[in-house]
């Protein structure tokens, strides 16, 4: 029997298995012993922080003992450290910034003065597209000479571009917060290009070009990418909504969803629930679907094609940068495939810019 009294237990009781670590310690802080309330400080001010360290550690850094860290866990409602510690690990893979920040990383010095001179660490532009990925091939349907379907194989992809990633850091400490974040996006964005199916992306340009309408959408900051992907994909198409519109219900947007349309969702963790539903009325409405997600969405979220971008981050932020590169090689190759409709867009674009008078020239 532990020494957590009877009114403990019954306000553990009252407290979901679903409530984080986070709001589990807030509720008990006012009545925990000292030794336990050191440790819960701590907790409150990194709780990702149980991921990266044991229980001893724990309570070391706090100044108490590992038997006071064993009852506060209890207290909390947990059976033990180590499912306090796979909570946490959950909320990290669904992307809680609270739970991906760590005292260790707070502590790290800043970038001085001479690393934020705001250029390219490269000292150029970035020219993936133009440097034969192998994109613009894939997605000249999806399929070799011979019919059958490409896999995503691109480990040569991946290779040349860690190894280049060592001379893009240039100057920038390794070890800085800059260089730290550098090197973490190029390693998002090899590893997306290089495990991407191929196959898929060719397949889904394909019906980008085909479908009547196409349909994009994304909830918390996937709305964000799915609003860029649609202000690119109307320069070099007509009929490109995005889900919902301002003052609507995605109701009221989804019930001009008909057979043959293209439907984009974006979701990137952490995800609402409600794109199951959105994919659902779609297909049951006859649209084609295209999935754009990172590696932690289920399987279960499925559409016809699936393409998936990294979004680690050396912050408690997860990086868009990856997605962001592939909606702009999906909207290029696109255009490249139907350059002459793109073009013509484009000119009637920037004719009605010039009869509005509403840019500027500077």
């Amino acid at each position: 029997m532990t020494d957590t009294t009877h009114a403990d237990m019954t306000h553990e009781q009252s407290l979901s298995h679903e409530q984080s670590l986070e709001a589990r310690l807030r509720a008990h802080h006012q009545d925990l012993p000292p030794a336990e309330r050191r440790l819960a400080e701590l907790l409150l001010n990194f709780p990702g922080d149980i991921s990266r360290y044991s229980a001893g550690e724990l309570a070391e850094a706090a100044g108490t003992s590992r038997a006071a860290a064993s009852r506060l866990f209890r207290r909390l409602g947990y059976r033990d450290f180590n499912e306090a510690r796979q909570q946490v690990r959950d909320a990290q893979r669904w992307g809680s910034p609270l739970y991906l920040s760590s005292a260790t990383e707070a502590r790290r010095p800043a970038p001085g003065d001479n690393r934020a001179t705001g250029q390219n660490a490269t000292g150029h532009d970035s020219g993936a597209l133009e440097q034969g990925t192998g994109l613009e091939s894939a997605a000249q349907g999806g399929a070799d000479q011979s019919g059958s379907s490409r896999q995503p194989s691109a480990r040569g992809t991946e290779g040349q571009a860690l190894s280049g990633s060592q001379g893009a850091l240039g100057g920038l400490d390794a070890d800085s917060a800059l260089g730290m974040h550098l090197a973490q996006e190029q390693d998002n964005l090899a590893r997306s290009f290089a495990e991407l199916d191929q196959a898929a992306l060719g397949e889904a340009i394909s019906a980008l070009g085909k479908a009547p309408r196409v349909h994009l959408a994304g909830f918390r900051n996937s709305q964000m990418l799915a609003s860029f992907f649609h202000r690119q994909l109307q320069l070099l198409r007509p009929d490109v909504q995005l889900l919902p519109r301002p003052g609507q219900t995605l109701g009221e947007d989804l019930v001009d969803v008909g057979a043959d349309d293209l439907v984009i969702l974006i979701a990137l963790r952490r995800r609402t629930g409600q794109e199951t539903s959105l994919l659902d009325c779609c297909r049951q409405q006859g649209a084609k679907t295209l999935l754009l997600v990172d590696p932690t969405c289920p399987t279960t979220l499925a559409g016809d094609w699936r393409l998936e971008a990294r979004v680690a981050s050396a912050s408690p932020f997860d990086s868009y940068a990856s997605c962001l590169s592939m909606i702009q090689a999906i909207c290029t190759i696109f255009y490249r495939q139907n350059i002459d409709t793109c073009q013509q867009r484009l000119r009637e674009v920037e004719a009605l810019h010039d009869s509005l008078d509403e840019l500027s020239r500077l």
